[in-house]
């Protein structure tokens, strides 16, 4: 890289002034439209923008050094850390949707394009139960192709990562610190996982120390990002719940698991329930409302479906046709194994390409 300024340098000099944190970038923003006008105003420009103390104009003056910023962008990049800033195309397009979105997040990993995204959360002193249904249903949901978010914490979090890379799927963390610091620290081994099977995600910059503060926050990230969040564990009063309401404000579809009503721990998820969260005791109670979903967003151009499907789903995709067929007669004309055939077609209707009829029926979606 030389030494120019680029816009991604503009933004991450931006995100990283001392000080200035996002309801100030906000108004700075309104004002002056790109980070990079920002960086050109005069003192008396700064002077005109409200809200913007005297020690702000200095702060924002004084910090203006290109070499460094160059410097530091590119030590990220060596590190494999990217800045994206929303004017990258590789920000997630659903957290530009939210009311406080960050301007910037710092990526350890690789986010993938147009993947379903639950996200997982619930306690971080789970019961036992609690941590086998995070599991279970972070595995199968990722053996969907469905990327699991979660936070990385204790509990909850930790299983859901963990049961995605046993189901051979991506995941997601959002931290609340840097993404180069590991905690809680015993998840040393689980963060490494996560940068090679998906992503490390934070508004944080490198070296940011995790603060009480910070965790509240990164839930909106969580919730932000997915298409959809299932409260596994959650008191009446927990961060979880925190996660919950964000998504129903982004319009997020919230999902809990019941619990016993004499259980601390089902509290809030129970009440969730109650509040109109959709009730979850399988897995097809999700992979219902998600297939319908991503159905209506793909393409329905035959061509332009098989281009995004694996060799084995084209292979299942051609035996049908828009007269429906019998899951055995799938079986006879693919001679792929029924267990797997069974799989694979679940991933198709998934993916919104294939339709569902009664009595193991299937057709092609026009």
């Amino acid at each position: 890289m030389g030494s120019t300024m680029e816009k991604e340098h503009y933004w991450l000099w931006l995100n990283n002034i001392k000080g200035i944190g996002l309801k100030k970038i906000k108004y700075l923003l309104n004002y002056f439209d790109e980070p990079k006008y920002i960086w050109e105003a005069t003192y008396d420009e700064l002077d005109e923008v409200k809200r913007i103390r005297e020690i702000d104009k200095k702060t924002i003056i004084e910090s203006r050094n290109k070499h460094k910023i160059i410097e530091y962008y590119d030590r990220l990049n060596k590190n494999n850390i990217n800045f994206y800033s929303t004017d990258n195309y590789m920000y997630p397009e659903n957290l530009k949707n939210i009311y406080d979105y960050p301007y910037g997040i710092y990526v350890k990993g690789e986010l993938s394009a147009n993947s379903p995204i639950i996200a997982i959360v619930g306690a971080r002193r789970c019961t036992e139960y609690g941590r086998e249904i995070a599991k279970y249903f972070a595995r199968e949901l990722a053996k969907m192709g469905i990327i699991i978010i979660s936070g990385m914490a204790r509990g909850i979090d930790t299983a859901a990562h963990k049961g995605a890379l046993e189901g051979g799927g991506k995941t997601y963390a959002v931290l609340g610190c840097g993404v180069n610091i590991c905690y809680p620290k015993e998840n040393y081994m689980l963060m490494n996982k996560i940068s090679e099977n998906g992503a490390l995600i934070s508004e944080f910059p490198v070296n940011q120390i995790p603060k009480a503060g910070n965790f509240p926050l990164r839930n909106r990230i969580i919730s932000g990002i997915s298409d959809g969040v299932l409260i596994v564990e959650a008191a009446s009063k927990s961060g979880s719940l925190i996660t919950a309401d964000q998504a129903l404000e982004q319009g997020k579809d919230v999902y809990s698991i019941p619990g016993r009503i004499t259980d601390k721990l089902s509290e809030g998820t129970n009440h969730l329930i109650k509040m109109g969260a959709k009730m979850v005791t399988n897995i097809d109670d999700i992979l219902e409302e998600f297939s319908y979903k991503y159905s209506n967003e793909k393409q329905k151009n035959s061509e332009n479906i098989t281009l995004g499907l694996a060799e084995i789903e084209k292979i299942v995709y051609s035996c049908l046709s828009l007269e429906p067929l019998f899951i055995d007669d799938i079986h006879s004309k693919s001679n792929i194994p029924i267990d797997e055939l069974g799989l694979i077609l679940t991933k198709l209707e998934l993916k919104g390409v294939i339709k569902q009829l009664p009595n193991k029926y299937f057709i092609k979606k026009l």
